[in-house]
């Protein structure tokens, strides 16, 4: 289910936090996906050699990316859910984190030099607000690495047991208003100048991603071209699972 932002019959702010609060209880870790995404987000970061930057984990959820994160300079991290906030603040008890509505409290203590939101976006009722929220403290210059879920692979993907960590049923209490990189980089075009996009883990098995995507096209390919190559292409052109954007606030 596609959840509607303007739909009155939509999951309350109450049902989200006890949906992630839920959530982070049983998944305190990254999978491999989260992992795979973090790396190339990390990979993006490490590229723009900043001198200790101050960094900004919006959506951090039990704080595990805030703790990579701060290996480039001061890092924080914000989230709806108090249980993954309390979590992360007692794994990470030197790293300062907050709780709350992401249209209400300060999202950080100071101004940022840079923010990372990894599969927030598409969560959220009113993502162009968001967009101007980041945009309002980071300095001048700054950057906002962003991430996802792919509305052109969500549209084709089978049934959830394909993507990691969802199950067999994917709960109606969270909102999910996925984007395409079009989507994305429309909703950021205000406030940022998009400097470099891609995607990452390709997968879907319905339209032109059955073809795409088939175990005995991509063997045969493999004789030409590796699998790992192949995916890289792939997710170059876009048909990764969560979609990756950086920019650079305007002037």
């Amino acid at each position: 289910m596609e959840y509607d932002a303007g739909d009155k019959n939509g999951p309350s702010p109450d049902e989200q936090r006890a949906y992630w609060d839920d959530r982070w209880e049983t998944q305190r870790s990254p999978n491999d996906w989260q992992e795979r995404r973090a790396r190339t987000i990390l990979a993006m970061l490490q590229d723009l050699q900043l001198d200790a930057p101050r960094i900004l984990d919006l959506g951090c959820a039990t704080g595990w990316m805030t703790k990579w994160l701060s290996d480039f300079g001061p890092t924080e991290g914000v989230d709806l859910s108090q249980h993954a906030i309390e979590i992360a603040q007692s794994q990470y008890p030197e790293i300062r984190f907050t709780a709350g509505d992401l249209y209400e409290i300060p999202l950080a203590s100071e101004p940022v030099d840079v923010v990372v939101c990894q599969e927030v976006i598409a969560h959220v009722s009113d993502q162009p607000l968001l967009v101007r929220r980041i945009s309002d403290i980071i300095k001048p210059g700054g950057y906002l690495i962003i991430s996802s879920a792919n509305r052109f692979v969500m549209d084709r993907v089978k049934d959830s047991d394909e993507i990691v960590g969802v199950g067999s049923e994917d709960p109606d209490e969270h909102i999910k208003k996925w984007l395409s990189m079009k989507d994305l980089k429309n909703i950021l075009k205000p406030y940022f100048n998009v400097i470099r996009t891609t995607s990452v883990i390709p997968m879907g098995r319905r339209g032109c991603l059955r073809i795409i995507n088939s175990y005995k096209l991509n063997k045969a390919v493999n004789w030409l071209i590796p699998q790992r190559r192949l995916d890289e292409f792939k997710e170059r052109i876009g048909l990764g699972y969560s979609i990756i954007a950086m920019a650079q606030k305007k002037p």
